[in-house]
């Protein structure tokens, strides 16, 4: 079913359509927020407090840009909120987040270690775009920044993690 006539339903009460969205997002929003919170519990509890904001505001939305757009800036809201209470100082240098990548587990720590490293925007973006798999454009639009800002934004986080898992790989082979 086409997702407008979902959200159309969602707004006027239909719990089933609900449902149909819950099924839809539950596993990206959950692979997001662990990526972006790093602790399993965090990341379940921001997704259901994400589906709770929808359903409290579902009339907010507008339409004008692509509902799944308007729905991710919603959890990254909620993970931001359950950041910024973890770290009131809500700089630049959060806490780890997960990465599941498998080719091997020393890489896949590395590559943990190096996106957890991240600035805070660079790493929303990262994963956004290379696990999420979400265009530049609805990147700019979740985070409220310019398309220029993201491209920018991905060069240096790819960069940033070329570097140090150039670095950290060749620590491991000596």
């Amino acid at each position: 079913m086409d997702e407008e006539a979902i959200v159309q339903r969602c707004k006027d009460g239909d719990l089933m359509a609900y449902r149909q969205l819950y099924e839809r997002y539950e596993q990206p929003f959950l692979r997001t927020a662990c990526r972006m919170l790093g602790r399993q519990q965090e990341a379940e509890e921001a997704v259901q407090e994400t589906f709770l904001k929808l359903h409290r505001g579902i009339h907010h939305y507008k339409g004008g840009s692509r509902f799944s757009t308007y729905f991710f800036r919603i959890l990254i809201n909620t993970c931001t909120d359950i950041l910024r209470q973890r770290d009131p100082e809500f700089g630049e240098d959060l806490e780890k987040a997960g990465m599941a990548f498998q080719p091997s587990i020393d890489l896949r720590q590395s590559l943990e270690k190096a996106i957890a490293s991240l600035p805070a925007q660079a790493r929303v973006c990262f994963i956004l775009f290379a696990v999420e798999e979400l265009s530049q454009t609805e990147i700019s639009q979740i985070l409220g920044i310019r398309v220029g800002t993201v491209k920018s934004t991905l060069h240096r986080a790819r960069a940033n993690l070329r570097k140090q898992l150039s670095v950290s790989l060749k620590g491991e082979t000596a």
